[in-house]
């Protein structure tokens, strides 16, 4: 199965969990107090919707944020809850994502 197919995969999947909680890393945390939100690490977000948006950003999730209101981060950019029923299949891609976006930017800036 190639890329495009994994995050297809995992991305149909995933919408069957919606809506799911998630944590926010330290960089969205920064990134989101930067821009005036009141948020810590243990922030409980909602995930909304998901979206494959390709071998360039990845898997998208969007986050609820108020009432009317939503934000879309990269699936890299949450943690999941061990009690998630896909929480393996997201970890592993993660770990697969980021060192797909090391070797991207390695290739784009060298």
């Amino acid at each position: 199965m190639d890329i495009k197919e994994q995050y297809e995969s995992l991305t149909v999947e995933l919408k069957k969990t919606i809506p799911f909680k998630v944590f926010p890393i330290r960089e969205l945390v920064q990134e989101l107090r930067n821009k005036g939100h009141e948020i810590t690490l243990k922030t409980e977000l909602i995930v909304k919707d998901v979206y494959n948006s390709g071998d360039i950003t990845g898997i998208v999730c969007m986050i609820e944020e108020k009432e009317d209101e939503a934000l879309a981060c990269a699936l890299t950019h949450l943690e999941i809850p061990r009690s998630h029923p896909l929480s393996k299949e997201i970890i592993a891609y993660q770990k697969k994502r980021n060192k797909r976006i090391q070797k991207l930017n390695q290739k784009n800036w060298n």
